[in-house]
């Protein structure tokens, strides 16, 4: 009898092994924050009851830090659908839909997958092929203004257009993805009820791979395509991003122990609900509050814990095979856009697009290896981290603020290090655990 010989995908398998670690150590960081605990009762770590635990100044902080302030979702004047419940149940379907990829198997989801709080607990996105960067959660994504680790997008459904036709993402071509909506029953169906007839006459008269980012023979097979109906088609292939930004804004960050201690303690002022968080925690939270020690604050502020802007911590890759300059990259890819919010395929009116027409386009040093401010919430569900996930807990990252770069290219970053106690980088871990569940 004939053996079959299994045949392993070596990318795969490594991504396979980084899971797998990543898994490992998000236990760890579960058994740390317990341990971290413990470590705080041992050493008698008490607050009198006579005294408050938090000053008004911490209080007015750490309020401004909870979801109970964060309203609802903005609106994306650029996309007019935003908030249209079929645009989500459309977008929700084609967020799922793995034949929307050139070998039909990978989707949205691959990526941001649901049970891992919509990220894939890798150091690097695994599509069609290995990307260089870290999948952020899109949880809570609605309150972002740029989009990738370098801004390169400046809106939700600008950037879900990227990885349909990204080589390593899903790969597949701007024709590839019409055709399909337009032979699926149901993905058809929902189009038709937001945008009306589906241009069925202009779908099935374009070749089967055409796009301006595909494989050369399908570069040249969308400049055979005449200009007016490249634009025709782009409108129905906006459409499509604007539905998937929809079901994307509907994704609402969670309530955490952190938000129900600020919302009974400190807004309703019930003094028993001071135990919601330990004392660990609560040590945790006062040392964050605090610029002078950590400087926590200059970039992690608000109910998002991100100040939505781009800072060079000592993280980018310079002169090697995989470089990766960061935000001077992604200033010239939002300009070059034609989806952004100043172009053709947008709902918004000019003055509407503040954020790209005051965009700061003076590409200075320090926005070299600069990326975007990631959120501080869900850490234990969304590791590893930095843009390049190079740290697979927030011990490691909270060293790196401790001990930034002081050599080479790397040092030319806008840190200036903190001075922590082991027990203080315990305490601020244990706080920023508390924004997680």
């Amino acid at each position: 009898m004939a053996t079959r010989r299994l045949i392993v995908n070596p990318i795969r398998l490594v991504s396979f092994v980084f899971a797998l670690l990543a898994a490992l150590m998000i236990d760890t960081q579960i058994g740390y924050a317990q341990n971290t605990y413990k470590q705080a009762a041992d050493n008698k770590l008490h607050i009198a009851a006579t005294q408050p635990i938090l000053s008004e100044k911490e209080k007015r902080i750490l309020l401004s830090l909870s979801l109970h302030v964060l309203g609802d979702p903005p609106p994306s004047p650029s996309n007019r659908f935003a908030d249209d419940k079929t645009a989500a149940e459309l977008g929700k379907a084609l967020f799922f839909d793995e034949r929307l990829s050139r070998n039909g198997k990978i989707s949205c989801a691959s990526c941001h997958q649901p049970d891992k709080f919509f990220t894939d607990g890798l150091p690097k996105a695994l599509g069609i092929g290995l990307t260089g960067r870290n999948t952020p959660t899109v949880i809570g994504s609605a309150w972002l203004q740029w989009f990738y680790w370098d801004g390169r997008r400046d809106s939700l459904w600008s950037q879900a257009l990227i990885p349909f036709e990204a080589g390593v993402e899903m790969g597949s071509t701007r024709t590839a993805i019409l055709k399909t909506v337009g032979q699926t029953p149901k993905l058809k169906s929902l189009y038709q009820k937001i945008w009306g007839e589906f241009p069925d006459k202009l779908v099935n008269s374009l070749p089967d791979n055409a796009g301006p980012l595909g494989l050369p023979l399908e570069k040249r097979a969308w400049k055979a395509i005449p200009e007016s109906t490249q634009v025709d088609v782009n409108h129905v292939y906006a459409n499509l991003g604007k539905a998937i930004a929809a079901y994307e804004r509907t994704l609402l960050p969670p309530e955490t122990k952190f938000d129900k201690f600020v919302k009974r303690y400190i807004v309703d002022g019930d003094e028993s609900a001071a135990n919601i968080l330990s004392t660990a925690e609560i040590a945790g939270a006062k040392l964050f509050a605090d610029m002078q020690k950590t400087q926590c604050l200059q970039c992690h502020n608000g109910p998002m814990l991100t100040n939505n802007d781009f800072h060079n911590i000592g993280t980018g890759t310079f002169g090697e095979l995989n470089a990766d300059y960061g935000r001077v990259w992604g200033i010239q890819a939002v300009l070059m856009d034609e989806f952004n919010c100043l172009g053709q395929y947008s709902d918004a009116k000019k003055e509407q697009c503040y954020q790209l027409r005051f965009l700061n386009k003076d590409v200075h040093h320090m926005l070299n290896g600069a990326f975007k401010t990631p959120s501080l919430r869900y850490l234990l569900k969304t590791a590893p981290y930095f843009h390049d996930g190079r740290a697979q807990t927030v011990p490691a990252v909270i060293r790196h603020y401790i001990s930034p770069p002081n050599s080479g290219k790397q040092s030319n970053h806008e840190l200036t290090g903190i001075d922590l106690k082991p027990r203080e980088i315990a305490y601020l871990t244990a706080f920023l655990y508390s924004l997680d569940h």
